[in-house]
This record gives structure tokens, sequence and C-alpha cells, in this order.
């Protein structure tokens, strides 16, 4: 059976202090059809790093913020 909902976490405030479940949310959308030389890829693992704590601020940094209500991403 194919999955056809994608799950990905929002960042859903910007926290003052340190993060809690409110500063997030699930959120699902429907899976996105690849297009022409694209491919579908399924994560099974993200990492979280110290890093993606500074990409919560709104502030220059190596790493671009986060947006608030976008899907967090990690890097490669």
């Amino acid at each position: 059976m194919t999955k056809t909902v994608n799950r990905h976490i929002v960042l859903a405030a910007r926290p003052t202090d340190m993060p809690t479940l409110a500063s997030f949310r699930l959120e699902e959308t429907a899976m996105p059809e690849p297009g022409a030389g694209e491919v579908l890829v399924r994560n099974i693992y993200m990492s979280v790093d110290p890093y993606m704590r500074s990409r919560m601020r709104d502030r220059k940094s190596y790493a671009p913020p986060w947006t608030v209500g976008q899907p967090c991403d990690g890097r490669m």
C-alpha cells in the first residue's frame, strides 16, 4: 500500500527561551508527485543538531533562519 500523506514539523513560533512543544506543530499534506527528472525520497531519520537552535532565531547566521509557519529542514 502506498502512503499518500506527507508529515512535517513546522516552526509554529520563535522560542524566546528553550523551545517547547508549543514552538512546533505537526502538519500533514498530500504526498507530492515527482516531476520529470525528480525522485521522491522517504526520510526515515533526521538528525537534531545544536545548529538548529540558532535557526529558530530571526538573525543572521551561517545557516538561514527558519520561517515561522514553514517546515523545518535539515542539512546533509
